[in-house]
């Protein structure tokens, strides 16, 4: 079956971008820290950083992730472009399609719940486009756990602590994000997942 593709607009894509752009370059000015500073902390050469605060680089889940440690802030923060005032009463519903599109070379990650900041967990519903090992430089890893559910197609999980798994419609897997690791679709379409990741970083 030919691949039917996430459901969403290029201005939604655009959009996510500008968000995490606008994110990152207020959340790092009000941590008082310099380009060079935030390298440091995160791992991430100061002119990569420069290019993502104008939107001109999108970055792979890892990179998002070491953003969050480096900023000391959760994930959702980054995408996040209102500000929760301590509520705990909170409701949050993405229709169909209308997830924050965030594109990488390997996935297309659509956010859902993007407009809650402050969540203990990152769901995302994610397209694999990558169809071969090769197409990951290294084995991504970084804090947290998380856990993937396959909605269509066929998934392989490659690991650094295990042999390669595959995972059909409606099987899922539960892993430690420090151990390398990186998804491929394992079938002619692109597969397609549920996913929801937590960090170390999101307070409890």
């Amino acid at each position: 079956m030919p691949h039917a593709p996430l459901p969403h607009h290029n201005a939604g894509a655009d959009a996510t971008t500008d968000v995490l752009a606008t994110k990152l370059r207020l959340l790092r000015r009000n941590a008082d820290l310099t380009l060079q500073q935030l390298s440091q902390r995160c791992g991430i050469s100061a002119s990569a950083l420069s290019k993502i605060e104008h939107s001109q680089l999108s970055p792979t889940y890892e990179k998002i992730a070491a953003l969050a440690r480096g900023l000391e802030v959760d994930v959702g923060e980054l995408f996040s472009p209102l500000q929760q005032a301590g509520l705990r009463a909170r409701r949050s519903v993405t229709r169909r399609g209308e997830g924050l599109v965030h594109p990488t070379p390997q996935y297309v990650y659509e956010l859902l719940h993007a407009d809650l900041a402050d969540k203990r967990f990152i769901p995302l519903l994610t397209t694999i486009k990558a169809h071969e090992r090769s197409a990951f430089p290294q084995l991504l890893s970084h804090d947290g756990e998380e856990m993937l559910y396959v909605m269509r197609g066929t998934v392989v999980v490659h690991t650094d602590s295990y042999a390669p798994l595959e995972l059909a419609a409606g099987d899922s897997c539960y892993f430690d994000s420090v151990m390398g690791h990186a998804c491929i679709s394992g079938g002619d379409e692109d597969a397609q997942v549920l996913w929801i990741c937590s960090h170390t970083t999101i307070k409890p």
